[in-house]
């Protein structure tokens, strides 16, 4: 946004009419939309369209009407405020996902990442009496650390720490985008490659279904047939060979030695010595 006209004012004061009715008109009450517009003119130069989309996201959670000056502060960036104890408190618990102690991605300062080193097992494991005792210890070393980083004339600077959860770490990241701790180049270098569960469970389906079709293709060109199935019993068609009337049975010369003996001497043939035939 080069320039924050009037008719982006006008454009601004009509989101909010939509989205605060009766709260915006009791706000503005004796106040007219062309002098409101020309106040939000006159201090809103300067403001990126980030900045400006910045405003409009919070504009869309509010439950009160902001003044001309409130929405320019919801406008501004964070990253050159240091955050309060509490606010850094609000942010560093989501860190780690409660009973599990699962590390969940978060946007935040070095002084809060080391605060909250000191209290993260009360945080993980621990009740609400043990989150309580949590905060209690990370307020403190936040403000210590705070105090020191000020006196050495330090503005904040918000690293990204990652956690497992892919749609989390999204999320997390471009929450961070419109609070105003990272700009929309370092969201857009985080972003980088990093997928949904869905989206990599997509494209996990479409190389499948890639690599089928291939196969498919290369054994139609060398004229391969689909794997037997092992698994599966196989039915062996029986040959004429192996067909035997019971007129040629003869028994097993070892199991049905006597029968075995008495069909040979039947057929005057000799018995073979390994069974008990003469010399």
């Amino acid at each position: 946004m080069r320039e924050f006209t009037y008719e982006n004012a006008m454009t601004l004061i009509g989101k909010m009419r939509v989205r605060l009715g009766k709260k915006f008109s009791d706000q503005w009450a004796g106040v007219t939309p062309r002098e409101l517009a020309n106040a939000m003119v006159e201090d809103y130069q300067g403001l990126t369209q980030d900045d400006f989309n910045r405003g409009i996201e919070k504009l869309k959670k509010a439950i009160f009407a902001p003044t001309v000056s409130e929405f320019k502060e919801w406008c501004e960036p964070k990253a050159d405020v240091w955050l309060d104890a509490h606010e850094a408190w609000a942010i560093a618990k989501q860190s780690v996902e409660f009973g599990t102690g699962r590390e969940m991605t978060v946007i935040w300062t070095e002084q809060a990442a080391k605060a909250f080193e000191k209290c993260v097992d009360l945080v993980s494991t621990g009740d609400k009496f043990q989150l309580a005792e949590a905060k209690k210890i990370f307020v403190s070393i936040y403000e210590r650390l705070v105090a020191e980083a000020k006196d050495q004339g330090l503005k904040p600077f918000y690293n990204v720490s990652l956690g497992a959860d892919p749609d989390q770490r999204i999320s997390a990241i471009k929450q961070a985008e419109v609070a105003g701790f990272l700009t929309t180049e370092q969201t857009a270098l985080q972003l980088e490659h990093k997928q949904t569960q869905a989206e990599i469970k997509a494209d996990a389906d479409s190389y499948k279904t890639t690599a089928q079709k291939a196969i498919a293709e290369l054994r139609e060109k060398l004229k391969i047939q689909a794997p037997v199935n092992k698994m599966v019993d196989e039915i062996k068609e029986v040959q004429p060979w192996e067909l035997k009337p019971d007129t040629d049975y003869w028994p097993d010369p070892f199991d049905q030695k006597e029968q075995y003996i008495e069909m040979h001497k039947a057929d005057n043939k000799k018995v073979p010595l390994a069974v008990g035939g003469g010399v």
